[in-house]
């Protein structure tokens, strides 16, 4: 009978856990799962930006500010300047919490579960 090999990396948490705890007190603003899902897409654009050098973040930060304008152009100055800042903020969490766990997220979806929600995310890990 084989016996099965223990693995030499440790077992890594369920990324759904870990941007759960990132993006604590984010990811529950919101009344509808349309507005659940928007936040937990911000939420996964900021940890995969994390996962890059500071010059390959800030590069990608640059690119997320200017796409986002393109396509909300009716967004005011104080609500993209807290946008952005809402971005910084949990980039600078995930850096904290995680900074060695450079796996990207793939997928992410908000999941209505009885009268809660929950969330569900797909990762990949980048060599």
């Amino acid at each position: 009978m084989a016996q099965r090999k223990k693995s030499k990396t440790p077992t890594k948490r369920k990324m759904s856990e870990m941007i759960s705890e990132m993006a604590v007190g984010f990811l529950g603003v919101g009344d509808s799962i349309g507005e659940r899902q928007n936040r937990l897409n911000a939420a996964c654009t900021a940890w995969n930006m994390a996962c890059g050098s500071p010059l390959v973040r800030q590069r990608q930060l640059d690119q997320y500010r200017q796409g986002y304008l393109r396509f909300n152009p009716a967004t005011s100055p104080a609500d993209f300047a807290n946008i952005l800042k809402d971005m910084e903020l949990l980039i600078e969490r995930k850096l904290t919490l995680f900074p060695d766990d450079k796996r990207q997220i793939v997928d992410a979806r908000v999941v209505k579960d009885g009268d809660s929600f929950r969330i569900e995310v797909a990762s990949a890990a980048l060599e």
